[in-house]
């Protein structure tokens, strides 16, 4: 550190260290296009989290908590009360449009899993899953949903 000040002029070494340390610390407050890191979440790949909630309600509020916290504008959202597919949504990022976050709850053995991927923006055929007798699959398609706002992503049905 001694070396850094130079008869009373910064030197560039100093400058670098300041700048540095400044851009690490605004990076720590704001994750610049990735869901903000939400306790209790794990995260699986770059960007991309998980966690494992006992029931329907405990899935919504950690959903809720999500919306707010990363100040996604929302319409009005469809949770399936006691659906496999529980919940799932996309908002496209209006900083990056070639991204889209992407969020589902769908039902586990024990409880709901919820995911929160971000995803490229392109068709991604998710999976698919039951509903009593009858399939359906759950696909993002950016050529069928271009709503500005976080929005029900709702499924479809499978006819094979």
């Amino acid at each position: 550190m001694k070396n850094l000040i130079i008869k009373g002029q910064i030197s560039q070494q100093a400058v670098k260290l300041t700048l540095c340390m400044l851009f690490l610390s605004l990076s720590s407050f704001n994750s610049f296009s990735q869901y903000v890191d939400i306790e209790d979440f794990k995260e699986v790949g770059a960007g991309n989290f998980f966690v494992h909630l006992e029931n329907e309600a405990a899935t919504k509020k950690a959903i809720m908590q999500v919306m707010k916290l990363n100040k996604f504008p929302k319409e009005e959202l469809v949770f399936r009360k006691g659906g496999n597919l529980f919940f799932a949504s996309y908002y496209v990022n209006p900083a990056d449009e070639k991204s889209t976050y992407l969020m589902y709850a769908e039902r586990a053995r024990e409880g709901y899993d919820l995911y929160l991927l971000y995803i490229d923006n392109n068709y991604h055929y998710l999976f698919d899953y039951h509903e009593g007798v009858e399939k359906y699959k759950l696909i993002y398609d950016p050529e069928k949903h271009k709503n500005k706002s976080i929005t029900s992503l709702l499924a479809e049905k499978n006819e094979e």
